[in-house]
């Protein structure tokens, strides 16, 4: 018994030794209050917003990180921290295109901090006054287009209004952008009616530009009715295959059975292609100036994968030329390069929650504004996600202008 309790205190003991390790190590490696030495030989790289700060780190052995304080033109107070094993620091979110000051100073490991060093910047025209500066409004089919030009890159929102029947401009929808990979933006939803819009956008640093306005007439969009759609087959389109027929594409349903083509065949070359693709035609039945077009993938396990399409391209045309389909001479494109990405970027099988909604949701392109009218479709499927030709699709609906 006596064994046992012996056994049993120093178990305890231990479990104490180490906790109190623990703890000692989650705090600073040391604390000597001894403050760290400045940043030196500093240069200043002005930037649109607010400024590269380079500088010469301090030799100090605990030196942990450089922080800039600095304050926005709203007047809230920010910081920015840099490793120790950076030579420089970004500011950023600054608005006003005069001096401002940067407070910098040097962090150790035990929260000792230098004397501060201040550095004068003159930032640049702010990144979302340059986006502002490039927004341009258009009529778009069921609203407005809006065009602009985000070459920083920035992390804004877009913002549209519309006048109310008092003549107010009212918020009507928003848009998020971070990127460079679009030009344009369409707001939807409204009748072909003349009427005032406009478009602001804010920054993360709550940076908001001025609204700008314009008088504008939605172009008139409708859904092309499904029931309208027809079969076509032309040389060089692929047979379906697994009883997945062509038709099942228009009948209103993303579940059961789709289109599907074989997977062991090459496809036909259709010039002006120099390889074979998987190519299927559609008949609208109507003649229609298209504004844009949706399909869904195959649900469920088979999202993002597989045969869903990945990379694809669309043509289109009024009437079927002479050759059948032999060739897509005199065809329009109406798509190039047209791609679905998956949203979280993760690797085939694996899907994140923004995945699965999109996917159910339909994966949606526009066609050019210019586009002619047309009746017949050619889907070109470049490459599935399997990196294979052969493809599975569900469901098909297309919105635009009926021209007859």
């Amino acid at each position: 018994m006596k064994l046992n309790k012996f056994i049993i205190c120093t178990f305890i003991a231990v479990c104490m030794v180490l906790s109190a390790c623990e703890e000692e190590e989650r705090g600073p490696l040391t604390n000597d209050g001894v403050p760290p030495s400045p940043v030196t030989e500093v240069t200043v790289t002005n930037l649109p917003g607010g400024a590269k700060i380079t500088y010469s780190v301090p030799a100090d052995q605990d030196a942990l990180l450089v922080q800039a304080t600095y304050k926005l033109d709203n007047g809230k107070i920010v910081t920015s921290k840099s490793s120790i094993f950076k030579n420089h620091i970004v500011v950023e979110g600054l608005r006003e295109i005069k001096e401002q000051v940067v407070e910098l100073v040097t962090i150790d490991r035990s929260n000792n901090q230098s004397e501060p060093v201040n550095v004068t910047i003159l930032p640049e025209t702010a990144p979302i006054d340059k986006l502002y500066a490039s927004f341009e409004l258009d009529e778009d089919f069921g609203g407005v287009r809006l065009k602009y030009n985000n070459e920083d890159q920035i992390a804004a929102e877009l913002l549209l209004y519309a006048e109310d029947e008092s003549g107010n401009l009212i918020y009507q929808q928003s848009t998020f952008i971070s990127d460079d990979q679009r030009t344009h933006q369409t707001f939807r939803g409204f009748p072909p009616l003349s009427k005032k819009f406009g478009v602001s956008a804010i920054d993360r640093w709550d940076n908001s530009t001025e609204i700008m306005e314009a008088v504008k007439t939605p172009l008139e969009e409708v859904i092309l009715n499904i029931e309208n759609f027809r079969d076509v087959f032309l040389t060089g389109d692929e047979s379906d295959a697994f009883g997945w027929t062509k038709s099942n594409l228009w009948n209103g349903s993303i579940a059961g059975s789709g289109f599907h083509t074989a997977q062991g065949q090459p496809g036909t070359v259709v010039p002006p292609y120099s390889e074979g693709y998987h190519i299927f035609t559609l008949d609208l039945g109507v003649l229609a100036k298209l504004s844009r077009f949706k399909f869904w993938q195959r649900q469920d396990s088979w999202i993002f994968t597989h045969g869903n399409p990945r990379h694809f391209e669309i043509w289109g045309i009024d009437e079927l030329p002479e050759d059948n389909g032999a060739s897509l001479e005199g065809w329009t494109k109406m798509i190039e390069n047209g791609e679905v990405v998956k949203p979280s970027g993760g690797p085939l099988g694996t899907n994140s929650a923004e995945d699965v909604a999109q996917a159910a949701d339909g994966e949606e392109f526009e066609f050019p504004i210019d586009a002619p009218p047309v009746r017949y479709i050619r889907f070109v499927n470049l490459e599935s996600w399997s990196t294979g030709k052969f493809m599975h699709l569900m469901e098909l609906n297309f919105w635009g202008q009926i021209e007859e």
